[in-house]
């Protein structure tokens, strides 16, 4: 299940029926528990660099944090992924930049986080490899016409 929280001034730019389906593409590419979830959060440049400065002391807006919190709710038996924090503000920033709609950037910005979530990363070269092909596979499943949108600096 999909939680989002989603300011209504950014909500008529997002499509939220969009975003589910990218969670339940998610999902099912990467092979985790139907019954899983995750909270989104779309914010401004301001919270996002707060959250950033506090976890990872870089002072400055990104465009989306990952917080890996994987448990099972013993109640329901849900898998809980972690939560997603993306700048609405810099997404807009950067499909703008890109020449692309911002719900692309979005639902791209939101695969990458998801894919954090679940164990990949892109530190490596391999493993952003590895990454960039997982993103790319669940963005053309959907629809998405961005693809390659991981950075690798070596």
């Amino acid at each position: 299940m999909l939680n989002l929280i989603l300011p209504k001034s950014y909500a008529k730019e997002i499509n939220q029926n969009r975003l589910a389906t990218t969670f339940k593409e998610g999902v099912k590419v990467l092979g985790l528990k139907k019954n899983s979830s995750l909270t989104l959060r779309v914010t401004n440049n301001r919270l996002i660099r707060q959250f950033n400065n506090a976890w990872r002391g870089e002072n400055s807006p990104t465009d989306v944090l990952s917080f890996e919190n994987a448990f099972t709710d013993p109640e329901t038996g849900e898998e809980y992924l972690g939560d997603l924090v993306i700048s609405f503000e810099k997404a807009r920033q950067q499909a703008r930049a890109g020449g692309h709609a911002i719900q692309a950037e979005i639902e791209m910005l939101f695969v990458h986080g998801l894919l954090h979530l679940a164990g990949y990363d892109h530190a490596e070269k391999q493993d952003w490899a590895e990454m960039t092909k997982m993103q790319d596979q669940i963005l053309k499943n959907i629809g998405n016409p961005l693809e390659g949108g991981i950075q690798y600096n070596e």
